[in-house]
């Protein structure tokens, strides 16, 4: 029995595909057919996700009347003891040398300025606060300990540094400074009222 046989040419099957290749290398080399291209060709794909929060700023209205730089040296002492009885040969002492850059000031919007009769003005001066800190340097920390200092407790640096920076220090700060505050507070005051009214009696007073 014989079976029906076709005659198949072999030439296209090889030639064909040959040319597309070609094409699609010529094309790519052009410019005409860009990477993206490919990509549709053969079914790949890159998927790009990006997210993103926004935070916005509310304008402070913070006035800075004076700056100070800051330089000092915290210590701190662990003392040593052995069974409840004081070992002074088991101190610990640590010492951080530190600087800053500090403003002092009012809150702007608390501020109230009355005007009277004629040229008169009444102008009332919140608590003033510390606003800020800036270009803080510490040094690397500096021990000195007795012969038996295992006898004492470890001494915290971080802990020194926020002390440095503690509200109590703060506070301090603003108190030692309270007379260029004042005077500052009137001379700020007085310019933009004066700007306003060059006869300007200006009476000021200040919260405690």
């Amino acid at each position: 029995m014989k079976f029906f046989r076709a005659r198949v040419r072999l030439w296209p099957l090889v030639v064909i595909p040959v040319v597309l290749i070609a094409a699609v290398v010529a094309a790519g080399v052009t410019g005409i057919l860009k990477p993206s291209s490919f990509v549709a060709l053969f079914g790949g794909g890159t998927s790009t996700q990006s997210s993103e929060v926004v935070k916005y700023v509310i304008p402070q209205q913070e006035v800075a009347l004076a700056s100070l730089r800051v330089e000092g040296l915290e210590r701190s002492n662990s003392k040593g003891e052995l069974l409840g009885i004081r070992v002074p040969a088991g101190d610990r002492t640590k010492y951080i040398v530190y600087s800053f850059d500090a403003k002092l000031g009012i809150d702007g919007s608390k501020v109230a300025i009355d005007a009277g009769e004629g040229h008169t003005y009444a102008v009332s001066i919140p608590t003033f606060i510390f606003i800020g800190h800036s270009n803080e340097h510490f040094e690397d920390a500096i021990d000195s300990n007795g012969t038996l200092s295992v006898l004492a407790a470890e001494i915290n640096e971080t802990e020194m540094v926020n002390n440095i920076l503690s509200d109590k220090k703060k506070d301090k700060y603003v108190a030692n400074s309270l007379q260029p505050l004042k005077d500052q507070s009137e001379v700020f005051y007085g310019a933009i009222i004066k700007s306003v009214d060059p006869d300007a009696n200006i009476t000021f007073t200040f919260a405690e």
